[in-house]
């Protein structure tokens, strides 16, 4: 599957499966959209590393008016481009907004390529709850 990322520095791509079943297929874009700033809204300070459209959303953008996607699991790979180690994979654990919208749609569980030799597995627990853990520690320094 290629996909022409233009001259986006980070190669991600995203897909989400169920039952065996390709349900769709997200890149990361440098454009945004509202649904990409509303979660960035909901991550509070975290709006200016994220004004983009991570893989993770655009999958669920793509699906979510056609199929009810809890039950799923999310695949998300990053490929190296840099000129020497171009092709290689790395670590593309989904950020603390991925994670919300992964919840919200009901997607548990991300496996995420750290590089060519190893993966890690994500379970999606709701991150408001991690979210108020650390305004309490905040709050109490």
């Amino acid at each position: 599957m290629e996909h022409d990322y233009g001259h986006l520095e980070y190669h991600l791509c995203s897909i989400i499966v169920r039952g065996g079943s390709v349900i769709s297929v997200g890149y990361n874009k440098k454009s945004t959209n509202a649904f990409v700033e509303h979660y960035t809204d909901i991550a509070k300070g975290q709006r200016d590393w994220c004004m983009s459209t991570h893989a993770e959303m655009d999958a669920v953008l793509g699906a979510r008016a056609k199929t009810d996607l809890r039950g799923s699991k999310i695949y998300v790979i990053r490929k190296l481009q840099d000129i020497k180690k171009r092709g290689t994979f790395a670590l593309a654990k989904p950020c603390e907004i991925c994670q919300h919208v992964l919840y919200n749609y009901g997607i548990r569980r991300a496996y995420y390529t750290i590089d060519d030799n190893n993966h890690g597995i994500m379970k999606i627990v709701n991150p408001a709850l991690n979210f108020r853990n650390n305004e309490e520690k905040k709050e109490q320094k």
